[in-house]
């Protein structure tokens, strides 16, 4: 007599896999880790810039090396479609705006005027860009520079996909309503 699995037994055997594997997915929502995942990236990225423009700063005036910075009200982002979009706010009066996706860190990439490179400590060859770095159901996924003439003073913003706790309570001027954005920087009611 031969021992094995007959084909119905196999087929039950595929069926509660399946449901399982069908079950798993619901629970997961792999779709909500990669929105998390994005944010956390968006997050981190801007920390990663702030602490680059504050040592920057830091650098050079205790040096007292000339340091590039604004030369007056300005926005920059790293998107180069019609800005702003609905979700973000619009240019204040008196601002000068600009948007390109490049990434150099000579003062012409998204954070402009800043010549990272001036200072040895400053370790940052690359901008970062959005993980989306699009507009997207008419919601820009991109990072911004607002700046002043006044030296060092600077807010950096990100429209985050999930995390409203933290653009709520990030200690920014954006934090309820259509134009809620997660904000870095030295000044945040810049913007």
């Amino acid at each position: 007599m031969k021992k094995g699995f007959t084909l119905i037994e196999l087929l039950i055997v595929l069926a509660l896999i399946s449901i399982l594997a069908g079950i798993l997915i619901v629970v997961i929502k792999p779709q909500e880790i990669f929105v998390r995942a994005r944010d956390s990236q968006r997050k981190g990225n801007l920390a990663s810039v702030a602490r680059a423009i504050d040592t920057y700063v830091a650098d050079l005036s205790q040096s007292g090396s000339a340091i590039n910075w604004c030369p007056g009200n300005t926005i920059s982002w790293s998107y180069t479609g019609t800005y702003p979009p609905a979700s973000w706010p619009g240019v204040p009066a008196g601002y000068t705006a600009t948007g390109t996706n490049s990434t150099a860190v000579n003062g012409t990439g998204w954070v402009r005027y800043i010549t990272f490179a001036s200072s040895s400590l400053v370790n940052l060859s690359t901008l970062p860009l959005d993980p989306l770095n699009q507009t997207v159901g008419g919601v820009g996924y991109f990072y911004a520079f607002v700046c002043t003439s006044n030296i060092g003073e600077y807010e950096l913003n990100a429209k985050l996909e999930k995390d409203t706790a933290s653009m709520q309570n990030d200690g920014g001027n954006q934090n309820t309503g259509p134009t809620l954005l997660y904000e870095v920087g030295s000044n945040l009611n810049l913007y």
